[in-house]
């Protein structure tokens, strides 16, 4: 696929996982009335057209977090919402994204798009103003890389120490409204979401690394060193000074 292109699939009524050429995961909400589209990925290409094949409905751009893999093409759509605690992490990363019209998103607000209602949960961890969007009535969850794809990431700069997320894990797990966890990176195939069970093994996880029943090997992928450990279908990557 080139940098240009996106695909989609149609994982349930009125939801679309859109794909851009890294694999990286976009969700678009269909209601009655309007669209909420989850994350914006790092293509090149015009993702705003895409969408538009896809729907002729408004649609609302809503940020799980600010890392480059979830952010790019932002600026193609007039409506953006974030968490503006994680505008440091785009000064961090030197992302080259303008944000100076993005507007802020906090626990308690929500997405009304007409027979299908998405709320806002503040998870910080991964990022600190990472979000989730809770879609209760179909029991459905869009977690980012806030409950990671396979492996989560908690090990690189701009993370929060385990103890917090595990607070928003936690907070997470007390809500238990949803069956169906969808992350941040299902990519070619690999479009089943994840179950509840694979919450409470990635609380165990992380509780294993803070009381250090569990110990971490190497991380041998990506650009930041750390450790990982492995618990049920829960992969931790973290950085032991940053527990």
């Amino acid at each position: 696929m080139r940098k240009n292109e996106y695909t989609c699939t149609l994982l349930e009524p009125g939801v679309w996982h859109i794909a851009d050429y890294r694999g990286d995961s976009m969700y678009l909400v269909v209601g009655e009335e309007k669209a909420l589209l989850i994350d914006t990925g790092m293509g090149e290409g015009d993702l705003k057209g895409f969408i538009r094949s896809i729907t002729e409905k408004p649609i609302e751009v809503v940020l799980t977090h600010a890392h480059w893999d979830h952010i790019m093409q932002a600026n193609q759509f007039e409506r953006v919402y974030l968490n503006h605690r994680d505008l440091q992490i785009i000064e961090l990363f030197k992302i080259q994204v303008d944000y100076k019209n993005f507007l802020d998103v906090r626990e308690g607000d929500s997405f009304d798009l007409g027979g299908r209602t998405l709320e806002v949960i503040e998870v910080p961890g991964h990022t600190p103003g990472s979000i989730a969007l809770l879609d209760r009535e179909n029991r459905l969850l869009f977690s980012g890389d806030s409950v990671g794809a396979g492996h989560t990431w908690m090990h690189l700069p701009g993370c929060l120490p385990l103890r917090e997320y595990l607070k928003s894990l936690k907070k997470l797990r007390e809500i238990d409204s949803f069956e169906k966890i969808y992350h941040g990176h299902l990519s070619g195939t690999q479009l089943k979401p994840f179950g509840p069970d694979y919450l409470e093994d990635l609380i165990k996880a992380v509780e294993g690394v803070i009381d250090g029943s569990l110990k971490g090997e190497p991380y041998p992928y990506g650009n930041f060193k750390g450790l990982h450990v492995t618990c049920g279908t829960a992969v931790l990557v973290y950085n032991p000074e940053n527990i």
